[in-house]
Formats: C-alpha cells, sequence, structure tokens
C-alpha cells in the first residue's frame, strides 16, 4: 500500500463520496417505484452526511478544497 498523506486521503474520499452522492441522487429523481425512489433518497443523505464529515475533518488539518 503506497504511503498516502491525510491530504490525499480526505481528497480522494471526498470524491468518491460526491460521485455516489451524484448517482444516487440521480436516480433517487428517475426512480418510479416508491421505494426504489426511498432507497436511493436515503443513500443520497447518507453521502450528503459524509461529505460534511470529511469536510469537517478537513478543516480540523487546515485542508483546503
Amino acid at each position: 500500500m503506497p504511503d498516502w498523506t491525510i491530504k490525499e486521503v480526505l481528497e480522494r474520499a471526498l470524491q468518491i463520496e460526491a460521485e455516489n452522492y451524484g448517482e444516487y441522487h440521480r436516480e433517487a429523481g428517475t426512480a418510479t417505484n416508491p421505494a426504489v425512489k426511498a432507497m436511493f433518497t436515503f443513500l443520497a443523505e447518507e453521502e450528503k452526511r459524509h461529505i460534511k464529515l470529511i469536510k469537517d475533518k478537513m478543516a480540523e488539518h487546515n485542508i483546503t478544497e
């Protein structure tokens, strides 16, 4: 495993969470089945919380986006 800096890890994590949020949000918008729509909406909201956690950790380490 390569040696990653905290900056690299947090930036990569933020990128992944943002990509996942976009996919889940898009799918929630196109889903016609209410249960599927609810699932994708839930997952998108989870990703938003993860993004906030990562951004908070970035601020803690004085890392800008």
